[in-house]
């Protein structure tokens, strides 16, 4: 019998074995079916199949002959070529994501641009390893752009530009109870669009439970004189109805006395200026902590 080598994966010659010892290892799944072997003592190395136990014997002591090139299997060879498909697009993918992200910058919503960076970074790194020499441009440009757009929009964060959650915790402060102030509004209009006297009480009410604790001291005594504004006007919007209106230019004709006629429409007047007033106030000490003014 015949003493062969097999290579292992590392492609180093192991044995001496038989023939049939080294199918015993195929057939336990500790080499590959193909995998080369060759006689002790010879140069030549052939897949196992090409192999017979008799078609050689070793002659004198068993020499270990030089590992031949190393060549994967055709598996192995599509797994490490990638999709030329693939490759193509990276670096087109890479550079309009990295244009966008800068363009997200100048948006109301900055936050878009570190969400378009991130990924146009990572493609055009993985681009600029396999792309084409041709699209090799297209690959740096999506690199810098990417890399450019998320400096940015980190330092906006964190200096406080792109709403002040890190940089300006008043400014965030400020705009979280705007946006609430905002939000009560609106939803009072839309329950009470005939009532105007409800909707003002729902509004007081609902804006004195805004926690503005961690707002600057500023803010908080416009936002709650503002409060208090809203409160001191619903009994005069109250009585201000056509009701009232009859009865003071009754009482006028009654007694030639006209200094009634029309007071509560004017004292709903007044109250409702000075809701507008202090709340004028508080946009204008938002505006001084650089916080955002939220549309009406």
């Amino acid at each position: 019998m015949a003493d062969f080598y097999y290579l292992n994966a590392e492609q180093q010659a192991v044995g001496p074995m038989s023939l049939d010892g080294i199918r015993k290892l195929v057939d336990a799944g500790i080499v590959d079916a193909g995998v080369l072997v060759c006689p002790a003592g010879e140069q030549e190395w052939k897949p196992l199949p090409e192999r017979n136990e008799g078609a050689a014997a070793a002659v004198g002591p068993p020499r270990v002959p030089p590992p031949p090139r190393s060549h994967p299997s055709p598996s192995v060879a599509r797994a490490a070529t990638p999709s030329p498909v693939l490759s193509n697009w990276l670096p087109l993918v890479s550079m309009v994501a990295g244009i966008t992200a800068i363009l997200a910058l100048f948006s109301p919503f900055p936050i878009f641009s570190i969400l378009l960076a991130v990924p146009a970074l990572i493609v055009g790194i993985l681009a600029l390893r396999q792309t084409v020499i041709g699209n090799k441009p297209f690959s740096v440009t999506g690199i810098a752009t990417s890399s450019v757009a998320l400096v940015v929009s980190i330092g906006f964060f964190l200096l406080g530009l792109g709403g002040g959650y890190v940089g300006n915790p008043e400014a965030a402060a400020i705009e979280d109870a705007l946006e609430q102030d905002q939000a009560i509004y609106n939803e009072a209009k839309s329950k009470f669009p005939n009532n105007a006297a409800q909707a003002t009480r729902y509004i007081a009410e609902r804006m004195q439970r805004i926690d503005i604790t961690r707002c600057p001291p500023e803010f908080r005594l416009a936002f709650q004189q503002h409060v208090n504004a809203w409160a001191q006007a619903a009994p005069y919007i109250q009585a201000d109805t056509p009701l009232s209106a009859f009865f003071e230019g009754l009482y006028a004709g009654a007694t030639d006395d006209y200094r009634l006629l029309g007071v509560s429409s004017y004292q709903a007047n007044v109250a409702k200026a000075q809701i507008g007033d202090t709340y004028r106030v508080v946009l204008n000490v938002a505006a001084a902590y650089g916080a955002r003014i939220p549309e009406s």
